[in-house]
């Protein structure tokens, strides 16, 4: 839930849920709150992935890598 304001006219709105959001690589919709993917900036650019595309991306990567990711000490 969030609480949008009007800059012009002070007059408020109550959102009760964030609309669905469109994948950058799928251009899938989906809702981020019942659904999960992510969203998030590449430099300036705005990105939103569905599940489908983050968990294969995330896949891809761990792929690519020989070793788990490790934290470092």
């Amino acid at each position: 839930m969030a609480k949008v304001v009007n800059i012009h006219t002070g007059e408020e709105v109550v959102v009760e849920k964030a609309p669905k959001m469109e994948c950058t690589i799928c251009e899938g919709l989906f809702d981020l709150e019942e659904e999960g993917g992510t969203t998030g900036y590449f430099g300036i650019l705005m990105v939103a992935f569905c599940p489908f595309c983050l968990s294969s991306m995330v896949d891809l990567v761990t792929k690519l890598f020989n070793e788990p990711f490790k934290e470092k000490d």
